[in-house]
C-alpha cells in the first residue's frame, strides 16, 4: 500500500471522472480504495503499478482492469495464483458492480459510481 491508496471522502469521487471504485475488504490490512476512470489500470506487487497489492501471493505483473465508458473488464496477466471473480478462476471477465475479486490474499469489491 502507498499514500495514494488512503480512503477518500465522497466529494472526491464526484470531482473526478471515476466510473468505478475498487475497495479492499481484508480486515487485517488498512482500508484502501482506488478510483477507476476510463483506461487501463495495472495490478501487481511492483511500485510501478497503479493498484499495488504488496504480498508474495500477488505476482509482480498480476493483471489489469480496463474501463471503457460504463463497462469494466479484468484480465489475468499470466499470474502465478490467478484471479478469482465471485469464486470463479478467470482469465478475462466483464465485471459488474458488487462483484467480489480475489487477487492473492486480497479480497476486493467493485462498486459502480452513480453520478448525482
Amino acid at each position: 500500500m502507498n499514500n495514494d491508496t488512503i480512503p477518500f471522502d465522497d466529494s472526491l469521487i464526484f470531482n473526478q471522472e471515476a466510473k468505478f471504485v475498487l475497495s479492499l475488504l481484508n480486515d487485517e490490512i488498512q482500508s484502501s480504495s482506488w478510483l477507476l476512470s476510463d483506461g487501463l489500470h495495472k495490478i501487481g506487487r511492483l511500485s510501478t503499478k497503479e493498484i499495488i497489492l504488496d504480498d508474495v501471493t500477488v505476482s509482480r505483473n498480476h493483471g489489469y482492469f480496463v474501463v471503457d465508458d460504463n463497462d469494466i473488464f479484468i484480465t489475468d496477466d499470466n499470474s502465478t495464483n490467478g484471479i478469482f471473480v465471485n469464486g470463479e478462476l478467470i482469465k478475462e471477465k466483464q465485471l459488474q458492480s458488487g462483484y467480489r475479486i480475489q487477487i492473492g490474499k486480497f479480497n476486493l469489491i467493485l462498486t459502480k459510481v452513480e453520478k448525482k
